[in-house]
C-alpha cells in the first residue's frame, strides 16, 4: 500500500491542482462542489438546523453549503490542520473542528445532515468502519448522511484518480462496499444514485442526468442513508 497522503502539504495548491486534474470536464472545481450541494438541496424535504461536512478540506463545498442553506448552522471537520485553517479564512461564517476521537465525542447526536464528498477513498479500508461509526455518532436520530464517492467503474474517473498527486493512496470504493459500510453501522439506506455523466462539451445533455441515476457509468455515485 502506498504511503498516506499528507494533506497539510497539499492544502495551499489544492484548488489549482484540482482544477487542472478536471480539465477534461471543462469545468472549474467549483462546478462540482456546487453540483453536489445542489443535489443535497434538491433531495432534502426541509431545511436542516445543523449541517456537518465530514472531511471538508479547504472548504470548497462549504461556501455552497452556506449559500444554499442560509438558515442552517454549518460546520466543517477534517484531519488536516492546515486545510482547516484555509477553510476558516475562506468561510468565516462556518465553524470547524479537527477529527479526533476526543472532538468527535463532543459532537454526539448534534447534526441533522452530514455531507461527505470524496473522502473515503483516502481512508484505509480497515479504518472505514470506524469512520462510519464516528459519523453515525454525530448524527441526530432521524438525521441523514449524503455520501459522494468516485465511481470505480468509470474509466475517466479512474484516469483522473491515477494522475492526481494527492490520490496516490486512493483505494476506490465499489458502491456495494459503501452500502455495506452504512448497513453494518445501523443506517437505513434511502437511495443510491449515479451522477456526473457529461463533460462540458456535452453539457447540452446534462438536463437528462437525473433520469440516468440507475446507469452505473456516472463519474461518481452518492448514497443517502438515515439514522434510525
Amino acid at each position: 500500500m502506498n504511503d498516506k497522503v499528507d494533506f497539510d502539504k497539499h492544502a495551499e495548491q489544492y484548488e489549482k491542482q484540482l482544477t487542472d486534474d478536471l480539465k477534461f470536464f471543462g469545468e472549474e472545481s467549483s462546478y462540482f462542489a456546487e453540483y453536489k450541494v445542489r443535489v443535497l438541496k434538491d433531495d432534502l424535504d426541509k431545511c436542516p438546523e445543523r449541517i456537518l461536512e465530514f472531511g471538508c478540506g479547504i472548504g470548497l463545498n462549504l461556501q455552497f453549503l452556506i449559500s444554499y442553506f442560509k438558515n442552517s448552522d454549518i460546520t466543517g471537520c477534517d484531519i488536516s490542520r492546515r486545510s482547516i485553517e484555509i477553510a476558516g479564512k475562506r468561510n468565516p461564517n462556518a465553524k470547524f473542528f479537527r477529527i479526533t476521537d476526543e472532538n468527535v465525542s463532543k459532537e454526539k447526536e448534534k447534526y441533522d445532515v452530514i455531507f461527505i464528498s470524496n473522502v473515503f477513498h483516502h481512508i484505509e479500508p480497515q479504518l472505514r468502519a470506524d469512520s462510519i461509526s464516528k459519523i453515525y455518532s454525530m448524527l441526530k436520530p432521524g438525521g441523514i448522511v449524503f455520501f459522494f464517492e468516485h465511481n470505480p467503474y468509470n474509466p475517466v474517473t479512474r484516469r483522473i484518480v491515477n494522475n492526481c498527486v494527492w490520490d496516490t493512496d486512493a483505494i476506490l470504493l465499489k458502491p456495494s462496499e459503501s452500502l455495506g459500510l452504512f448497513k453494518n453501522a445501523g443506517f437505513i439506506i434511502v437511495s443510491k444514485k449515479y451522477t456526473l455523466y457529461f463533460p462540458s462539451f456535452l453539457k447540452i445533455l446534462r438536463p437528462v442526468e437525473k433520469g440516468l441515476w440507475f446507469v452505473p457509468l456516472g463519474g461518481q455515485y452518492y448514497i443517502s442513508a438515515r439514522k434510525d
